[in-house]
């Protein structure tokens, strides 16, 4: 249990360096030509030591696991991966992993197409699919805190990157978020 406390404490800790870089004054303090490079790496970096604590570290079991939860749970996490590389087809990948050194500053646009069309953050859907899915299959105590913490951390960057969407494109998005769902498309 004391070894999930760190875990916790581990997300926390990388949530909050995570926002602080995503914030707009480290921004403006790094060019803006390698900012989303820098950004990246630093985030793949910081997950590292926590994805080798969540896969090697011994966690007691939640609930048993069944082939049925295991096929629902490896269901989740591969229409997640799915739904994350369909989300991508909305982006210059190049653009969003900062391997695109021309500043592009001031074209951004809004995506409404594709994925984008049903829900406002697919991205962010189809991470929350995988993780939850990790946690169906594994059903540890290290699992569900990564689960836990990750959402938590996803539905509070929302809320800021929401809040920056709005100052960057105004009435068009606001009709955006009234029209389209943020997570779980309308059925």
């Amino acid at each position: 249990m004391e070894t999930n406390i760190y875990l916790g404490i581990g997300w926390l800790v990388y949530g909050v360096i995570h926002s602080v870089l995503a914030s707009e004054s480290i921004k403006n303090k790094i060019s803006t030509q390698y900012y989303r490079l820098i950004y990246n790496a630093l985030a793949i970096i910081l997950m590292i030591p926590l994805f080798y604590w969540l896969t090697t570290k011994p966690s007691a079991s939640m609930m048993p696991s069944s082939l049925i939860s295991q096929l629902l749970s490896g269901l989740m996490i591969l229409s997640g991966i799915y739904i994350i590389y369909l989300s991508f087809k909305n982006y210059d990948v190049k653009e969003f992993l900062g391997l695109n050194f021309k500043d592009n500053q001031g074209k951004q646009i809004l995506q409404t197409e594709g994925l984008s069309s049903l829900i406002r953050h697919p991205l962010y859907t189809g991470t929350l699919l995988f993780v939850w899915g990790l946690f169906g299959y594994f059903t540890t105590e290290a699992y569900f805190i990564t689960a836990v913490c990750l959402t938590l951390y996803i539905r509070i960057g929302i809320y800021f990157e929401e809040k920056k969407l709005l100052k960057t494109f105004g009435k068009s998005y606001q009709k955006y978020q009234k029209e389209v769902p943020m997570l779980i498309p309308k059925i």
